[in-house]
C-alpha cells in the first residue's frame, strides 16, 4: 500500500490538480478555477501526495457556520485503498475544527462508491438537483451531515 501525506496545495500544484480533476470528472476545473480557489478565504484546497505523485485532492468552502464540499477526487489507479476515506475523514475534521453544525454536498445519482462512502460517514440524502451534471448526463444528490459542534451530530465511523 502507497503511503501518502496530506497537505495544503499550493500554486506549483495547480496543473497537476487540474490533470488530476479532469482525469475524475466529466466536468472538470479548470487550474484558473483552482487558483481562485487556492486564494479564496473561505475555501480550502488539501492535496494528497507520494513522493512527487498527486493522488487526491479535496476543495471545501467554509462559511459561517456550515461547511460545502465542492471536490474530492482521487487518482483512478489508488481507489479502494482508503485515500477518498482519509481525505473525507479530514474534511469532517477541518469543518468540526471550524465549528460548522453541517457540511453538504453534491454527488452524482448513478455515482454508487461515492454515495456509499458518504453514506458509511452519516450523510444522508436531503434532496436531488435533476439534470445537475452534463457530462455525464446524471442527477445530484444532495447529501449532508451534522457535526460535533451541532447538538444533533451524527457519530463518525
Amino acid at each position: 500500500m502507497t503511503r501518502w501525506a496530506h497537505r495544503v496545495a499550493i500554486e506549483a500544484d495547480l496543473a497537476a490538480i487540474a490533470d488530476l480533476d479532469a482525469e475524475c470528472f466529466g466536468n472538470p476545473w479548470s487550474q484558473d478555477v483552482y487558483r481562485q480557489e487556492l486564494y479564496r478565504p473561505f475555501a480550502r484546497l488539501t492535496v494528497v501526495e507520494a513522493g512527487s505523485s498527486l493522488l487526491g485532492l479535496s476543495c471545501v468552502w467554509i462559511i459561517a457556520d456550515e461547511a460545502h464540499l465542492l471536490r474530492i477526487a482521487t487518482a483512478p489507479d489508488h481507489r479502494r485503498h482508503g485515500l477518498g476515506r482519509a481525505l473525507l475523514t479530514r474534511v469532517l475534521a477541518e469543518a468540526d475544527a471550524e465549528a460548522c453544525h453541517r457540511i453538504l454536498l453534491e454527488v452524482g445519482a448513478r455515482n454508487a462508491a461515492a454515495v456509499g462512502l458518504y453514506e458509511t460517514f452519516g450523510f444522508e440524502v436531503i434532496g436531488r438537483r435533476v439534470g445537475y451534471y452534463a457530462r455525464p448526463p446524471d442527477d445530484a444528490l444532495v447529501m449532508q451531515r451534522t457535526l460535533a459542534a451541532s447538538p444533533q451530530a451524527v457519530p463518525g465511523p
